[in-house]
C-alpha cells in the first residue's frame, strides 16, 4: 500500500524540521488536515492533532499545495523560492522564520 500525502508530507517534515525553533508551524496544504510542527522541544514534534497549549506559543502558518510543501520538506524546492513566487504564503510570527533551519537534501 502506497503512503497518504499526508504521511508522506509529515515523514518529509520529520527529516527537515530537525532542529528547535522556539514555536510552532502549522502546515496547511490545499484540503488536507493541518500538520503541526511543535519546534519547541528538540527534535520537533511532528502531529496531525493541535497542541494542548497552541493558543499560547507563537505561531507561524505555512498555506501551499501539497506538493509545494513537500518539495520544500524534501529539501527540492528553497522555501524563499516558494515564498518570492507566490506558492507559498507564510503568516503569524515572523520571529519563528528567523530562528529555522530546516535540513536540505533530505531526499533519500
Amino acid at each position: 500500500m502506497s503512503a497518504t500525502p499526508a504521511s508522506e508530507l509529515a515523514a518529509a517534515a520529520a527529516l527537515a524540521f530537525a532542529k528547535p525553533f522556539g514555536g510552532l508551524i502549522r502546515l496547511e496544504a490545499d484540503a488536507a488536515p493541518p500538520l503541526w510542527i511543535d519546534g519547541r522541544q528538540s527534535p520537533p514534534a511532528i502531529t496531525e492533532a493541535s497542541p494542548v497549549d497552541a493558543g499560547a506559543a507563537p505561531l507561524c502558518v505555512w498555506r501551499a499545495a501539497q506538493d509545494t510543501l513537500l518539495r520544500i520538506c524534501q529539501g527540492e524546492r528553497l522555501l524563499g523560492s516558494a515564498y518570492v513566487s507566490g506558492r507559498l504564503s507564510i503568516a503569524g510570527d515572523m520571529s519563528i522564520m528567523a530562528r529555522l533551519q530546516l535540513e536540505r537534501g533530505t531526499r533519500g
